[in-house]
Order: structure tokens, then C-alpha cells, then sequence
């Protein structure tokens, strides 16, 4: 790829950290070496890079960096409740965005659960199921109701006649 003087310029403080590509970096060399202009620029960059590293070296030897480090290793070794790490934890997880749809999401799931409920549920529980008798006009009448699968079954049947009532049955009382 050539590179023109104004995309030599762009890359020469790159250049100068050595940030750029092995193939980018030998072209920037190379352009530089054969152009006054971007030379002078990178000799311009090169003399303002010294100037900071000096002064900031100068003000570094002033400064006390003990109370930093020692703040930083009290920090370090601070040990936060569990509920404040796992809030910190989920709130870097999960943008603001997203957070907002949670409410939502939860009630359509809890809205789901109520839903899905009765297909859920044991079958062999909640299932309920009634035997009524009723005797009238002569005839004798069983109704069988099931709740669950709405199944109603009437029965029509006569009493029969015994000699001797079981000790089990009263004389009164209808055989299925």
C-alpha cells in the first residue's frame, strides 16, 4: 500500500511508539527516509516527545507515591459484602438497555408460568369426581361427574328385590 505524506503524518506518532505493522512500519521508514518534509516532522515529534518525558520525569521525582500505593493495596485487600459485588458484577454484565426490558421479561414469564399451570400440574391431583344419588319417581338414577375431563355419566336402575338383606347393604339402598 503507498501511502501519501498527509497518511505518513497520520501514522508517524504510531510509527514513533511502535504501534504499527511490521509492513506498515517499514513503509513509513521508507517514505520518511526518502522525504524531507515528513522527516522534519517526525525530527518535530521526536524533540516535543523529549521535552514531555523530561518534564514529566522531573514532576514524577516530586511526587510522594506512597499514599496512592498504600490506598491502593487497602483497597485491594477490603473485603466488600457479597451482595455489593454480585450488584457491581450484574451491573457491569448488563447494560441499562437491557436492564430495562428485565421487568417486562419477568412479567410475561410469570404470566407463561400461570398459563402453562393445568398442563403442568400432577394429573392424578386436583382431578375430582362426584357419585350422587337420587331416587325419583320410581326410578332410581346414578350421576357420575369428573371435573377435569368434564365427563358426566347417568345411570338408570331399579332396586332388586332380596329375601335377606346382606349385613353389608341396607334393604334401602341400590346395587350397581
Amino acid at each position: 500500500m503507498t501511502m501519501d505524506c498527509a497518511a505518513i503524518r497520520q501514522s508517524l506518532g504510531a510509527w514513533l511508539d511502535e504501534q504499527l505493522s511490521p509492513s506498515d512500519a517499514e513503509e513509513v521508514r521508507r517514505h520518511v527516509d526518502g522525504c524531507a518534509s515528513c522527516l522534519e516532522e517526525k525530527a518535530r515529534l521526536e524533540r516535543l516527545q523529549l521535552s514531555l518525558r523530561g518534564v514529566l520525569e522531573a514532576r514524577a521525582a516530586t511526587i510522594s507515591f506512597e499514599p496512592f500505593w498504600r490506598e491502593a493495596r487497602r483497597r485491594i485487600a477490603e473485603r466488600r459484602p457479597w451482595h455489593l459485588r454480585l450488584s457491581e458484577r450484574i451491573r457491569d454484565a448488563v447494560p441499562a438497555q437491557r436492564l430495562s426490558w428485565a421487568i417486562p421479561g419477568i412479567i410475561l414469564f410469570l404470566l407463561g408460568l400461570l398459563y402453562l399451570e393445568p398442563y403442568l400440574r400432577d394429573p392424578s391431583k386436583g382431578n375430582q369426581a362426584a357419585v350422587e344419588s337420587i331416587d325419583g319417581h320410581g326410578f332410581n338414577v346414578a350421576v357420575f361427574r369428573e371435573t377435569k375431563t368434564k365427563t358426566t355419566v347417568i345411570w338408570l336402575f331399579q332396586h332388586e328385590a332380596r329375601d335377606e338383606p346382606s349385613e353389608k347393604e341396607s334393604p334401602g339402598e341400590p346395587s350397581f
